[in-house]
């Protein structure tokens, strides 16, 4: 990355330019010795198929991909100037113990992995990131034709945490709503998606209209010891926002008690991202039961229902809904909920996807869409 590119990258955090400088010159170092590293990484001989990924293009859905199939297949890769992003994305130890360069490949009965979508080869598996654009079009049938790659949580979760999230299996009824995240003005109050502006407004301007209706039935938490609060509890609505640009390790809640809170809460607000409506909370919240109150229903495969979420097609209509999640009786909740896991367990889990993606290499298919965050939403917005 050169330095133009990397001053662009960070132009939410508002650093003078002696700073960018330095974090510039930060960056080369570390990509050095990372690149070290790299090096040092050789072929380790096994029983499981392989899988080349070929010039790896700093694709955010590798974390669930490797993570899913890591038990019974082991990932070749293409070794030049990408390979660092490779790295940096999956971390250590998942580099050295589930990849190896493809220079050391012997075996020829591989599975081929293009990246691309722009170019298409037969002999290799295109996964393909056009996902809005496969689900607006009315003529393309997603359900049959092809296999969805579920999307999937903040990636950096698959890499060492997502065994130890811990579910709860019955919430605490008192915490109804919850949500945490940022919502930093230049980058989520500049979102818009021209397909549909209505029924996705940014996540800013969401956030402010429930804090205009419900400002006295939310608990704000600031720091973790506010989760010891005596008040914590005494209020339906707990929200955890970030007005700043930082780091996601940075955040108020580290993952374990983002998750903990995501587990005890009856309903969990889902609010576009910065450039499309999906965002990885709303998968976090299905994976532990937290029933999504949410507008992207339609955007997953199989497509949420009613029995499993509450969906709203404007910002009038969330305000409806948080008051019927707020009322909603205890039973319901513990019905829906269990609907929830199951959705999560059957269409989003890296179980899930393994078996989908073992069936379709034995009927010998060749494409799978995926959601590839930002790479997705050409034509979009």
């Amino acid at each position: 990355m050169k330095y133009k590119e990397f001053k662009e990258s960070l132009k939410f955090r508002k650093y003078n330019n002696w700073k960018i400088i330095v974090r510039f010159i930060e960056f080369k170092f570390k990509n050095l010795f990372i690149n070290i590293l790299v090096n040092l990484n050789i072929y380790k001989y096994n029983s499981k198929k392989i899988i080349d990924l070929g010039s790896f293009k700093d694709n955010s859905y590798i974390n669930f991909f490797l993570y899913s199939l890591k038990d019974e297949f082991i990932f070749a890769y293409q070794n030049d100037k990408n390979v660092i992003k490779l790295f940096r994305r999956i971390g250590f130890f998942n580099f050295f113990k589930y990849t190896f360069p493809n220079s050391k490949l012997k075996d020829k009965s591989i599975i081929k992995i293009n990246m691309d979508s722009s170019k298409v080869n037969e002999d290799e598996l295109l996964i393909d990131t056009k996902y809005f654009q496969h689900f607006y079009n009315k003529q393309d049938n997603l359900n049959k034709k092809n296999l969805v790659m579920p999307y999937f949580m903040y990636p950096r979760i698959y890499n060492s945490f997502y065994k130890k999230i811990n579910i709860i299996n019955k919430p605490n009824f008192n915490l109804r709503i919850f949500f945490s995240g940022s919502i930093v003005e230049e980058g989520y109050g500049s979102f818009y998606w021209k397909n549909d502006p209505e029924k996705f407004p940014n996540r800013v301007k969401t956030i402010n209209k429930i804090l205009k209706e419900f400002k006295s039935e939310i608990f704000f938490i600031n720091s973790t010891n506010d989760l010891k609060s005596s008040k914590f509890y005494k209020k339906k609505i707990i929200f955890c926002l970030h007005d700043k640009v930082i780091k996601k390790t940075s955040y108020k809640l580290n993952f374990k008690e983002n998750f903990n809170l995501l587990s005890q809460s009856c309903f969990n607000l889902n609010c576009p991202g910065v450039v499309m409506p999906l965002c990885h909370h709303l998968i976090e919240g299905i994976k532990v039961g937290s029933i999504p109150i949410t507008n992207c229903e339609k955007l997953l495969i199989p497509n949420l229902n009613e029995e499993i979420s509450l969906q709203y097609s404007n910002i009038n209509e969330l305000i409806q809904k948080f008051y019927e999640a707020m009322n909603m009786k205890d039973d319901q909740i513990v019905f829906m909920r269990e609907k929830v896991q199951e959705y999560y367990k059957v269409n989003l889990s890296p179980e899930a996807f393994k078996k989908n993606f073992k069936k379709i290499i034995s009927e010998k298919k060749n494409k799978i869409i995926c959601c590839d965050d930002h790479r997705s939403v050409e034509g979009m917005i």
